[in-house]
């Protein structure tokens, strides 16, 4: 459509089974994973809806955000694995977080997280050589912060 041989696309969505996934291993696009598991993921609390005032005439109340620690699944982002024989329980990274890592060039809680930065903003992209918490913006969840403090040791 645009002509040339080989256009860049950054492909967004919310999905990592039916858009991220698909974007990255089939075109090798660009990806923006929407991740709500980031949303209310600072200080536990959520994140401060805005005044009725400034609602849209059909824009409800936002719902309850989600968050990356579950008290029935543990972290959505790290897991403990009981230590062995004389050694310490150790911090991995669950099988998400590596999904997230791979196919996502960065993970962002909604479109609003980026809507007013400027065009040519750069962002921290996953990488295999860079640290864990880079690429989700505006900022680490909380359990790969503290993964990554203990790790760093």
């Amino acid at each position: 459509m645009t002509g040339k041989p080989e256009p860049k696309v950054v492909y967004f969505g919310d999905s990592m089974h039916s858009d991220i996934f698909p974007a990255r291993h089939y075109s090798n696009w660009e990806t923006v994973l929407i991740l709500e598991e980031l949303k209310g993921d600072r200080d536990g609390k959520p994140e401060e809806s805005e005044p009725r005032e400034k609602k849209g005439k059909y824009e409800g109340q936002k719902g309850k955000p989600l968050y990356s620690l579950s008290k029935k699944w543990g972290s959505f982002f790290t897991d403990s694995i009981s230590g062995l024989e004389n050694t310490e329980d150790s911090l991995v990274s669950t099988w998400s977080c590596k999904r997230i890592s791979t196919y996502s060039t960065i993970a962002i809680p909604s479109i609003e997280a980026i809507a007013e930065l400027p065009l040519d903003y750069k962002f921290t992209r996953f990488s295999s050589n860079s640290s864990k918490t880079a690429g989700y913006y505006p900022n680490p969840p909380l359990a790969l912060s503290s993964f990554e403090t203990l790790t760093n040791k």
